[in-house]
């Protein structure tokens, strides 16, 4: 076949693919390493999405912990109140009672109330971290407050404090 003639001729119909012309001085540019560019480029990009998933994940686990203290105070602070509505009579061993220190085992007691205030003494500085706590009693009304270290929630945070009030008959 001779350049410039077609290649075939289909049902009457010429194709129109050509021979090319081998020319042996033309210089071909290549763009080498652009494929490796774009794949750096991939690469970092998601590195950086995998960097902010890990910092969300840690967030939601440093925040989850910061719940779960919240939780165990509330509920701690309401089984001392409940125990305190069920021995009305011994309110006053209850009164001006303050917790700090490290965990202990429960060293029980003679009493109601003394074993009430040793289980308490017991749930404040062993299922929260650092913790504190103070029951005052005034007249018919009792006030629970209970403080812990939230600093692996926030950095450099200080405590964190719930207080519960509640009239007691």
């Amino acid at each position: 076949m001779q350049a410039g003639k077609p290649l075939r001729d289909i049902n009457g119909l010429r194709e129109k693919r050509f021979l090319a012309h081998a020319d042996t001085n033309t210089t071909r540019f290549c763009q080498n390493g652009i494929s490796l560019l774009e794949v750096m480029i991939a690469v970092l990009v998601l590195s950086v999405g995998v960097l902010g998933a890990a910092s969300l994940q840690l967030n939601a686990i440093r925040y989850s912990a910061s719940a779960d203290y919240a939780t165990r105070a509330t509920l701690i602070a309401r089984d001392v109140l409940d125990r305190m509505r069920a021995n009305p009579s011994a309110l006053a061993s209850y009164a001006t009672a303050s917790v700090t220190g490290a965990c202990s085992s429960n060293a029980g007691g003679a009493s109601v109330a003394t074993q009430d205030m040793a289980d308490f003494t017991q749930a404040v500085t062993c299922q929260l971290p650092l913790a504190s706590a103070s029951i005052i009693v005034s007249g018919g009304r009792a006030t629970v407050s209970i403080s812990w270290s939230d600093a692996r929630a926030v950095a450099n945070a200080g405590d964190t404090t719930f207080a519960v009030s509640s009239v007691i008959r």
